[in-house]
């Protein structure tokens, strides 16, 4: 725990004679936080705070009775470094908020991190939602729907979909509904239809089964996406190179990315021996790291200078085949799941 922090319990502890001191030390502690100053007597300890002192400071104010405390202390702090093991205390926070005023910082929340965290977010509102929200709360769901659109490509795990849409079932609204589904399937890059999707799709049938009409109708058109995706994507097995031309184009000229290149490009040629010093070996294993050749190569340390062996591999072939064998598998579920 941090030691302002500590300090600032023990005064909001004291009653109502350390009231004003502990309204005075947390608001020196939310902005030492914020800035990343240490302020002398309430000093934030050695120690970068983390998760679990954001709860606490959450925790902390809401004790204190301090809204405008609470507020400023999730806009300026929570919501830079947002990870998602503070949805319980944002929960707990929004009843001392006032419905009004928590529903604009929770949008707040939505808008800053969906990007970077949309499964969070995902499990914050429903989490939200299970708990009878009012209507101004619906604003939190719209702002959630609209920052999908700006999820960056990461590895999302495959509960997002049941989370994403068990939650905006609890706002109602088929509006909503397909707004997600909308930025969700013009966006497959980034919700892969084989990892996301289809095992979404999965959850859904499960956990809301029998389907109310709006589900139903979500799940019919991630379905449909998905499917379009599937077939035009695996309908056919992918055919191995005719050949061992790695199509590669270096940009750098030296000789010895010159016959680099000349080795790659060579239709029939797997090995390739370079009878080359140190640093210009390390020059050419910066070159296969930048441009990811499909080829292995090591180094047979005999005479001087030693001697860097390259031989030509299929990884890129191999490795849309295992995506292929993936993508039949999911086409399999989603025959079993067609609506």
């Amino acid at each position: 725990m941090l030691t302002a922090l500590a300090t600032y319990k023990g005064l909001a502890e004291g009653g109502k004679s350390t009231h004003s001191k502990a309204i005075s030390a947390a608001r020196r502690i939310v902005q030492a936080w914020k800035t990343g100053v240490r302020p002398d007597r309430y000093s934030i300890g050695i120690r970068s705070p983390g998760s679990s002192d954001r709860i606490a400071m959450i925790a902390a104010l809401i004790e204190l009775n301090s809204p405008a405390l609470i507020e400023k202390f999730i806009r300026e702090v929570v919501l830079p470094t947002y990870d998602g093991s503070e949805n319980a205390a944002l929960l707990t926070a929004a009843a001392a908020l006032g419905n009004k005023n928590a529903a604009e910082i929770l949008a707040a929340l939505m808008e800053a991190r969906m990007a970077n965290r949309p499964n969070e977010c995902a499990q914050l509102l429903l989490a939200l939602g299970a708990t009878d929200p009012p209507p101004s709360f619906r604003l939190v769901a719209q702002t959630g729907v609209e920052g999908i659109g700006g999820v960056k490509q990461q590895k999302l795990p495959s509960e997002f979909i049941t989370n994403l849409f068990s939650a905006l079932a609890l706002f109602s609204g088929r509006t909503l509904h397909d707004a997600a589904v909308g930025k969700i399937t013009s966006r497959l890059e980034v919700f892969d239809p084989v990892t996301v999707v289809v095992p979404g799709i999965e959850r859904l049938c499960a956990e809301q089964y029998p389907l109310a009409p709006p589900m139903d109708r979500v799940i019919q058109h991630l379905w449909t996406s998905a499917a379009e995706f599937l077939l035009l994507r695996s309908e056919a097995p992918p055919q191995p190179p005719p050949d061992w031309d790695l199509q590669a184009k270096l940009a750098c000229t030296c000789p010895d990315c010159t016959d680099l290149q000349a080795f790659a490009r060579h239709p029939s040629e797997q090995v390739h021996r370079f009878r080359i010093n140190k640093e210009r070996r390390r020059h050419l294993h910066e070159v296969f790291k930048q441009y990811g050749l499909d080829m292995t190569h090591e180094t047979l340390r005999v005479g001087s200078p030693q001697t860097l062996v390259c031989t030509k591999d299929r990884r890129t072939f191999q490795a849309r085949m295992n995506e292929y064998k993936k993508e039949i598998v999911a086409m399999r579920k989603l025959m079993k799941l067609a609506p």
